[in-house]
Parts: structure tokens; sequence; C-alpha cells
């Protein structure tokens, strides 16, 4: 029988878009679901989920929850993340979800209605919701955050030290002569990486001689067009002048570079800018981002092998 990765190649894209295609997803262009479907018809694919589960009761799911429809970091995870689960008897089911929903409910409601063995988060703030992520019953990773602060025994994670990577971030900026510098961020919320890598970077500029005004703190969600426009509204302000940024993701950074050029500054000649994630386009983009690269693969490796390795 035929696999989504032989789907994906011979539609001539990845596996994550085959699933989103398989879960009906609205972030794929009409013609590229209509080749992967026609690819499916020609080639008889089932999804392992159906095919299995039609000869058994109990499934070998692993849901793996993603929070955020156009996050470009978490694309090549989530396509790693399955292809090591598949090479197992267990069964990916990728499950998007919109930033601002709850995640911890999602999965509750996934494993009770796919009898799901496991969870893997991306994205979210699980670890902010200990009461919540009590009620699931089965073994749970948190890709890419931290679970130390979680004290739960079905509960672990996969993640760079945030809080020394963005440290590291403003030494890059702060090598360069730079003390007027501003974050980009998410909510700041107790525990979650946003935080985690909040303080980092304070308490690196502390360790310079820093004091960091929280003004110069700029609230976005992790997309190009929210950055943008909390980057636009911060450089309007004259109180909150700086000369460079730190983006808690590259997403953000590209969208912030953006507002800079809008307002007739230069990027790095006016205001420097460092990212977080390394993601491709940033490689592409004019001028290249310079950012705080995460191990995309090993992360993905490890949570799938976490995860099995729990549940067993």
């Amino acid at each position: 029988m035929i696999t989504i990765k032989e789907v994906a190649k011979l539609a001539g894209v990845s596996v994550s878009t085959v699933s989103r295609v398989l879960n009906n997803l609205p972030d794929v262009n009409p013609q590229t679901r209509d080749l992967v479907r026609r690819v499916i018809a020609e080639n008889g694919y089932v999804p392992n989920a159906t095919a299995r589960t039609l000869k058994q009761t109990n499934t070998n799911i692993i849901c793996v929850i993603v929070k955020g429809f156009q996050n470009l970091f978490f694309a090549p995870l989530v396509e790693g993340i399955q292809f090591f689960i598949d090479k197992t008897d267990y069964i990916p089911l990728v499950h998007y979800i919109d930033e601002s929903a709850d995640e911890v409910a999602a999965a509750v409601s996934l494993v009770s209605e796919k009898k799901a063995l496991g969870v893997i988060f991306l994205g979210g703030s699980p670890s902010s919701k200990t009461r919540s992520i009590a009620r699931i019953k089965v073994p749970c990773v948190l890709a890419t955050m931290s679970a130390r602060d979680l004290d739960m025994k079905n509960t672990s994670s996969v993640c760079v030290d945030d809080f020394a990577a963005a440290g590291k971030a403003i030494d890059y900026l702060v090598e360069r002569g730079h003390r007027d510098i501003a974050i980009l961020g998410g909510r700041r919320l107790d525990r979650d990486l946003v935080w985690n890598r909040f303080s980092g970077a304070r308490q690196r500029l502390a360790d310079h001689g820093i004091a960091f005004d929280d003004s110069r703190y700029i609230e976005s969600k992790f997309s190009f067009e929210d950055a943008y426009r909390a980057t636009a509204a911060a450089l309007k302000q004259e109180n909150r002048a700086f000369t460079a940024l730190f983006a808690m993701s590259d997403i953000m950074a590209i969208g912030a570079c953006r507002a800079i050029f809008d307002h007739g500054l230069k990027v790095p000649d006016d205001v420097s800018v460092i990212g977080f994630d390394g993601i491709q386009i940033g490689r592409y983009y004019n001028p290249t981002l310079t950012s705080v690269r995460q191990p995309q693969d090993e992360i993905a490796r490890r949570s799938a092998s976490l995860i099995i390795q729990n549940i067993k």
C-alpha cells in the first residue's frame, strides 16, 4: 500500500501539506489541494488511521496539536514528527488550531474521540494550564516548550534553553554597540517560552548594565502582519526610540523589518534586527536575517522518540 510519504513525493509537496489536505485545513491553495487529491485517488491511498482502525478497536494514534495555521517554523517540525512516527507502528494525527484556541481542551477532546495514546503539543502555553492538562490521562510531550515547572509524571518536553538563547541574542546586539534595544514578543505569561525568552533577554541586558525600559516591549502575535503593525506603531512613538530589536521569532523579525523599511529606515544601518528560530526564509531574505537557530530535525526526532518511549 502506498504511504503518505510516497503521495507527497508524487505530488511534489511536503508530507505536512498532504496531511493538511487529508484534514481539510484551509491553508492549502486550491490547485495544490486538487493535485494531492488526484494523486490519492489514482494510487488508492488510504490514511493509516483509517486503514488500521478498520481492523482494531484500540488505535495506535498519537495526536500532534499545532497551534497556529501559518507558523513557518512549525511546518518542518510537523513533517519531521510525522516522518519519525510513521516509521513505527504508531499513527500520527495532526490537528491544527487557531492561535487563540485552547490547545489543552483540543487535546482532551481528541484523546476522548480518537482514543489517542499520546499527545505532542507544538505552540501555545500548555505548561500554564496545570489543572486542565491534568485531565489528559495519556503521555504528553511539549515540543519547543519546557515542562520543567510542571509536576506531572505524564508530561515531558523537548526544547532549547529559551532563557539562555535569548541572552545570546542580546549579547550579539550589545557587542555591536547597541544599548537602546527593543524586544518584540507575544503575551508574557508565566512559565511559557515567551516569558522565558523575555526574562533571559532582560537579565542579559542587566548583566551588561542596561536597565530594560518596559515601554520598549512590543507585544505581537507570531505573524508577519501583527508584527508589522506592532512595530510600525512603536516606531511612531518618539519615547520608544531604539537602535536594535530582538524578535522572538523570525516571522516577527521579518514583519518588523518591513515596518522599519516603510518608516524610512534601513536594516541594519539604522536598526539592527535579530530573530529566533532559524527558518529557511530568513536565509533568503534581503538583508539576510540574523537569527538564533533551533535544531528542528533534532527536536522532531526527540519528540517522536520520547512520546513513543513514554507510551510503552
